[in-house]
């Protein structure tokens, strides 16, 4: 198996090949980009790595091709029709409309939960005194001695 990678500046792209002429022929189409660096990897890769390269390719809109569109709540829009979308198509398949549904809301759940985290983490890096709870900025709560004024 063949790896490329090529890093540029705010991401990389990476690619796995069985066919080492369809390594050669992707690296030098990414080279033609300009990359930073590049980089060309032969060798058995895990079956971990393979997973979580796939998973990332489809599901981290930082990574697939949703990266292209600069809001991010329209990129978590479209990526909540596809999940739907699945759902739909997954549903259909198996014959049951009841699936749909359950699927949908567990999809919507889930991709909220992800959305709250990621929005949670994003607000303790940019503003990490959002979260303290003291008495002079405002918030009612517990006195610095630990009783409630």
């Amino acid at each position: 198996m063949y790896r490329v990678t090529a890093y540029f500046n705010s991401y990389k792209v990476s690619k796995i090949f069985k066919n080492f002429y369809d390594a050669i022929d992707y690296k030098d189409n990414a080279d033609a980009h300009y990359p930073n660096k590049l980089t060309f990897e032969t060798g058995v890769f895990s079956m971990k790595e393979i997973i979580y390269d796939s998973w990332n390719g489809v599901m981290n809109m930082n990574v697939n091709p949703l990266r292209h569109i600069p809001d991010t709540n329209v990129r978590h829009m479209v990526l909540q029709v596809l999940a739907w979308m699945w759902c739909i198509v997954f549903s259909m398949y198996i014959g049951s409309w009841f699936v749909m549904g359950v699927s949908m809301v567990a999809h919507a759940l889930l991709l909220a939960a992800i959305v709250i985290t990621v929005s949670t983490f994003e607000v303790a890096r940019t503003n990490p005194t959002f979260f303290t709870n003291r008495v002079d900025n405002g918030i009612n709560s517990r006195a610095f001695g630990g009783e409630h004024e």
